[in-house]
């Protein structure tokens, strides 16, 4: 019996959100910003805060499907700076931090939830991303109290550094449709590192680290268009007629 109401409950969401989904479907673009925090996991440990704050900013392109599915499918590139802040020793005053400026493109897949009589937007995004790092600032030692108190020159060096990273992509959001063909979004993201930003002893000799993959946490808000809504126009007056 259970089961039984398990699937009419699903089977009734999903005709709910096909049919709601129907009259906001189709192509977006858009912009997105904020700032957030990123942390190194390096092994060998080394005691470690977030670095912040780190803006975001960038592009999207977006589709939200029709009655097949619920849900729809993201790209975007964004322009994010991120880097760690390592202490000295635990609860030291002093910590060494680099930030990292990079190019990310991420491709996500986008489920949602209609709410409020199809003006809101619950959804969820998750997907793998690509990272190309273009620029390195210098490393500084930095205490709280004095401030920065040393500086040390470092630029990329491809023989130590790996500019290439990717890694999985997870957020939740709210949108509000404005006025038929804008949406107006809040999310919180997670980007979780797979890869390293410094190489391994293996590939680096004189390295000590033997994995460093970066994780960011940000939250954004972003405003998108829908260009294509003549297209599905007239799909919407069919329905209203039935």
């Amino acid at each position: 019996m259970r089961g039984v109401v398990i699937r009419i409950l699903f089977a009734v969401a999903m005709v709910v959100a096909s049919a709601s989904s129907a009259s906001s479907q189709g192509h977006y673009i858009g912009v997105r910003g904020g700032a957030g925090g990123s942390k190194v996991r390096f092994y060998p440990k080394q005691e470690s805060k977030l670095l912040m704050p780190n803006p975001t900013f960038g592009v999207v392109y977006k589709y939200l499907g029709g009655d097949r599915y619920v849900g729809g499918v993201e790209v975007d590139i964004n322009y994010v700076e991120k880097g760690y802040k390592t202490l000295l020793r635990v609860d030291s005053d002093s910590s060494l931090q680099r930030k990292l400026t990079a190019i990310e493109i991420p491709f996500m897949w986008q489920p949602h939830v209609w709410m409020f009589r199809n003006r809101g937007r619950l959804f969820l995004n998750a997907g793998p991303y690509l990272s190309y790092n273009i620029k390195s600032s210098d490393e500084k030692l930095v205490s709280k109290e004095k401030g920065v108190l040393k500086t040390y020159e470092y630029k990329l060096d491809n023989l130590r550094d790996n500019r290439l990273e990717y890694g999985l992509s997870l957020g939740a959001g709210y949108g509000v449709t404005i006025a038929g063909r804008f949406e107006l979004l809040a999310e919180f993201r997670y980007v979780f590192g797979f890869s390293d930003i410094l190489k391994n002893p293996n590939k680096y000799p004189v390295s000590n680290t033997q994995e460093s993959p970066i994780d960011q946490m940000n939250v954004t808000i972003g405003l998108h268009y829908l260009f294509n809504k003549q297209a599905v126009e007239p799909r919407v007056r069919r329905r209203t007629k039935e």
